[in-house]
């Protein structure tokens, strides 16, 4: 093990949960300089790529990763921590719940905030398995990272910005500053829509990250409207929506393939986030033929939904599409509902079945595990 600061080992503790976590996001607020608590940096770094269980011989992380090749290293500029020497540090992660700061002389841009953490893509790691098609899987990993660390900033009451680095710094495209709150930037509006209240989270959002999981076996049990709305509320209503755009514009459209779920026939659905609102597309059951479009993934056939995320828009959107995915995910496992990301499909099959303007970036089917 390499020498360096021992993290506080990770525990849920926070009793807030992910609406609570969306309602107020750290993303609103501008970042203050500091101090910040060892505890809280510890935090905010596991939310993003702590070792939350161990198969395979290797360290599941708090965000899925194609294939488990963890292409993603992070680092972190130390400004402003209690007990922290200001320097450059890597996030180590090599147990579960366990981690630390290794000091490293590594040359990157100056950060800004109490710390900023920048995100490294190692992309050979998964385009050594899945060739040029891993390089969009690297960015959505990315992008669940930065959720991951995104909402845990915002139960700690902390402010949040992604950045994008213009030109990149070697392999770090993104990172993300992290302080105190300073100036509120924006207010959240909720739209009432048609959807029904959302169902009630079942864990906390600490809980829900230590227990995230891909689960690909779903009980032939049907979802109600209410788990689907509190799916959708968590992870793209509103304006803004609760994730801060990498492009600086939103860019991802999200359908939903619908097998069974009380209230809703079986069809393509095209949610509207402003609006909190579905817009039928197709009528009648799809989802073996996108599961045939899956390369004959049959968790995709047998979910009781799939939420398709597309975009007309590059590199960004698939970072974006990274962020709706691990805020699914986190939804999910806080309903007691799994999901897994799916990334390999034919794009133009599944974007004939969804009529989709867009190039499809994720499938993500959503049962009862």
């Amino acid at each position: 093990m390499l020498s360096g600061l021992e993290l506080p080992d990770f525990r849920p503790t926070s009793p807030l949960r992910m609406p609570d976590a969306v309602r107020d996001p750290a993303f609103a607020y501008e970042v203050g300089e500091g101090p910040l608590g060892v505890d809280e940096v510890a935090r905010v770094l596991f939310a993003a790529q702590g070792c939350t269980g161990r198969a395979w011989g290797r360290c599941l992380r708090a965000a899925p990763s194609a294939g488990a090749t963890y292409p993603l290293q992070l680092y972190v500029a130390v400004n402003h921590v209690e007990g922290v020497e200001p320097g450059v540090y890597k996030y180590v992660s090599p147990a579960p719940f366990k981690h630390m700061l290794a000091p490293v002389e590594q040359r990157l841009p100056p950060g800004r905030g109490a710390v900023t953490v920048y995100i490294e893509e190692i992309s050979e790691r998964t385009t050594s398995v899945y060739g040029e098609r891993g390089y969009m899987y690297v960015r959505e990993e990315v992008g669940h990272a930065v959720q991951g660390a995104m909402l845990e900033c915002s139960i700690l009451g902390l402010a949040a910005r992604l950045r994008a680095l213009e030109p990149p710094v070697g392999r770090v495209r993104y990172c993300i500053d992290v302080g105190p709150r300073g100036r509120r930037l924006s207010e959240r509006g909720v739209a009432a829509g048609r959807l029904p209240e959302p169902a009630p989270a079942l864990l906390t959002l600490e809980e829900a990250i230590a227990a995230r999981r891909s689960v690909r076996r779903y009980r032939r049990e049907p979802l109600s409207l209410s788990e689907v709305s509190a799916l959708l509320s968590w992870s793209l209503q509103g304006e803004p929506r609760p994730y801060q755009p990498p492009a600086g514009r939103y860019e991802v459209e999200c359908y939903l393939v619908v097998r069974d779920v009380k209230g809703l026939e079986p069809g393509v659905y095209r949610y509207l986030p402003g609006e909190n609102d579905l817009e039928m597309a197709a009528s009648g059951d799809r989802s073996r033929r996108l599961a045939e479009a899956c390369l004959g993934q049959e968790w995709v056939a047998r979910a009781a939904l799939n939420v398709v995320l597309s975009s007309r828009g590059g590199e960004a959107a698939e970072v974006e599409a990274g962020m709706v995915g691990q805020g699914i995910y986190l939804a999910a496992t806080s309903l007691r509902l799994g999901t897994v990301a799916v990334g390999a499909f034919y794009d133009d099959e599944v974007a004939s079945e969804l009529g989709a303007r867009g190039r499809p970036l994720y499938v993500l089917p959503v049962g009862r595990p």
